[in-house]
């Protein structure tokens, strides 16, 4: 149950220590709250979309959990893991692309660098 989570981080988030605090905080019912829980249901679009704005996250994610949950309690393998780990994957690939930009020298920094310093190179 991946989407709980984002129900708990909620709870932890404002300190709400009843179930019909969290319900009132995200716009549903108590009887909602208990049911995403305990398993016996699974948000719906709507209710990740409260989630995701109390968490001021990207509601894709928490659709994301939802719709992986959702597929498991049918017995499918779910889409929504092969998006995440390509998405995963995206998000490494672009970190490393702009740590890249950030540590690399301009091409004028770098003739300033190599006018500055002593090197030599001898050759036998």
């Amino acid at each position: 149950m991946k989407s709980v989570k984002y129900l708990e981080m909620v709870r932890t988030k404002f300190n709400l220590k009843t179930d019909v605090a969290l319900a009132a905080k995200i716009g549903i019912t108590k009887s909602a709250v208990g049911n995403y829980s305990k398993g016996i249901r699974v948000m719906d679009e709507e209710t990740c979309l409260a989630v995701a704005m109390a968490l001021e996250v990207n509601p894709l994610d928490v659709m994301m959990a939802a719709g992986i949950d959702r597929a498991e309690k049918t017995g499918q393998k779910s889409l929504w893991e092969v998006f995440s780990q390509r998405t995963a994957q995206a998000a490494g690939i672009a970190i490393f692309g702009i740590v890249t930009l950030l540590v690399t020298p301009t091409p004028a920094e770098a003739t300033q660098t190599l006018k500055n310093s002593n090197l030599s190179v001898y050759i036998m």
